[in-house]
């Protein structure tokens, strides 16, 4: 069973009684990202849309990953070290040992982007429900990824990072930074 953190507030009626209100935390989150997000410009749910809609299919299909189809997604250092980790042989000790998307070791099914903020540097936040689980049993909870994305060149949207809900402030690119640069 799975315990969550509960929060509670408390409002005096009197100074002999309090009322209590209690809302897990699974709960409370839809409730705290939605305060400040805004809908995503168009380009940007385009992005994000397409990758999931490649990521589903990718499933279906066996053998390595094949990325090449995404790079206009991904910033170029980002879509490198990518590909550098996708290539990576599991015999050797280092590979990519979670779906990147979904951020589980699950099936991804499908996802639907929330919104968005504003980030530091003029890039935006994109919040993202993916919805994970094993053969057509996703888990009840979607798993929540923020990714921040960066004007590419051309003026579109391009995805520099992911941040993941667990552990608190992972990130993609600090992961494929340790992966790529450990020694076995």
């Amino acid at each position: 069973m799975v315990r969550y953190p509960v929060i509670t507030t408390r409002r005096c009626q009197d100074s002999q009684q309090r009322q209590h209100t209690v809302m897990p935390l699974p709960q409370l989150m839809p409730l705290l990202a939605a305060v400040a997000l805004t809908p995503c410009p168009a380009p940007v749910k385009a992005q994000l849309d397409g990758l999931y809609r490649w990521q589903v299919a990718r499933q279906d299909v066996s053998g390595p990953i094949e990325l090449k189809s995404q790079k206009s997604r991904f910033t170029d250092g980002l879509f490198q070290k990518l590909l550098r980790a996708y290539a990576l042989n599991p015999n050797s000790g280092r590979f990519v040992d979670f779906d990147l998307f979904s951020g589980t070791q699950v099936g991804t099914f499908g996802a639907k982007v929330l919104g968005c903020t504003a980030a530091p540097g003029g890039g935006l936040e994109a919040r993202v429900a993916v919805r994970a689980g094993l053969r057509n049993r996703p888990i009840e909870a979607p798993q929540l990824l923020r990714y921040l994305l960066v004007r590419g060149p051309a003026g579109s949207w391009k995805i520099a990072d992911i941040v993941y809900a667990h552990p608190a402030g992972f990130r993609l690119s600090s992961y494929l930074a340790e992966l790529l640069g450990s020694k076995p």
